[in-house]
């Protein structure tokens, strides 16, 4: 049985925060993504939800400064859980898109 853990989105970017590493850098991206519906009597509705998209620069995006806050994108890649301890001391799980590939989409 062949399992898939892909994972593509496409929306506008919230904010870019690179890291240094001495063996490479990552860029930590904010994506947000818009999903349109009508609710009963025609109203439209938009859900919108934020994804936390990690990429390494010169691999998965070709250069950090490529993307900026208001770009429109297509990532490519896969789902991650990672937990962490907050500020209060409280255990807490997040997801993350690790990035195969960014793509800015121009208009």
């Amino acid at each position: 049985m062949e399992q898939y853990n892909r994972v593509e989105i496409q929306g506008l970017v919230g904010s870019v925060r690179v890291t240094n590493f001495t063996d490479s850098t990552l860029a930590n991206i904010s994506v947000a993504t818009n999903y349109l519906y009508k609710m009963r009597e025609n109203q439209a509705s938009v859900e919108t939800t934020w994804f936390t998209v990690l990429a390494r620069v010169g691999k998965a995006i070709e250069k950090a400064d490529s993307v900026a806050k208001g770009n429109a994108v297509r990532v490519f890649g896969r789902m991650r859980t990672r937990t962490y301890t907050d500020s209060e001391g409280i255990e807490r799980m997040t997801y993350d898109v690790v990035a195969n590939k960014v793509e800015k989409i121009e208009d």
